[in-house]
């Protein structure tokens, strides 16, 4: 029991407890959906017509005896310096009042083995096959007569590359024709002269 006057009697502290900072839920992790597929077979297709090219070469000759051939290509350069590809081949050729259709085909390759200023100097190596019509006398002698034949002709030799910007340039090539056939339509050395183009810039 209490002996001091009243209201002597100290009030008891009671502590407030402190606020606790509110804590901010982290957002959800949001996935990206898998789209990386289709895009990536999409880069590999432009890579792949970017090293695709077209081209060739045209030769003309008129008069007594006319030739005309047309020589288009088309190559895939499987490395910046080594290409191949696969070419048509027609030649029309008029010798007095006998004309003659020759058609076939050649696979190619071709490596730059060196650079040469703006260019390169280039290894070149192809395989044609030709089905062509030639003429030759009969038995006894008295007629000339037309036949057909199909030749196989392996070529190779060196030649010289012009770029005439990135992916385009101008090749000039010397070749030796190993097929030493008579009615063979070549003589050596083989000399061409064409065209490279890209698909894309």
């Amino acid at each position: 029991m209490p002996t001091g006057p009243p209201g002597s009697e100290k009030p008891v502290y009671t502590p407030k407890p402190k606020p606790q900072p509110e804590v901010q839920p982290k957002p959800p992790v949001q996935t990206q959906p898998q789209a990386e597929k289709p895009q990536q077979d999409e880069e590999e297709q432009e890579r792949f017509i970017d090293r695709l090219y077209f081209g060739g070469s045209l030769g003309l000759q008129f008069g007594s005896y006319t030739n005309i051939s047309l020589l288009p290509i088309l190559g895939y350069r499987l490395t910046d310096r080594l290409s191949a590809g696969v070419g048509a081949v027609y030649q029309y050729v008029k010798d007095g009042p006998y004309s003659m259709n020759n058609y076939g085909g050649r696979v190619f390759a071709q490596v730059e083995v060196v650079d040469i200023g703006d260019g390169a100097l280039l290894a070149h190596a192809e395989a044609e096959t030709l089905s062509l019509e030639y003429l030759y006398l009969n038995s006894s002698r008295t007629a000339i007569l037309k036949d057909r034949k199909t030749l196989v002709m392996p070529m190779f030799g060196a030649g010289y590359r012009q770029r005439i910007s990135d992916k385009a340039s101008f090749d000039l090539l010397l070749l030796y024709n190993a097929n030493n056939d008579p009615v063979n339509p070549y003589s050596n050395p083989v000399i061409r002269a064409g065209i490279n183009l890209p698909f894309t810039r």
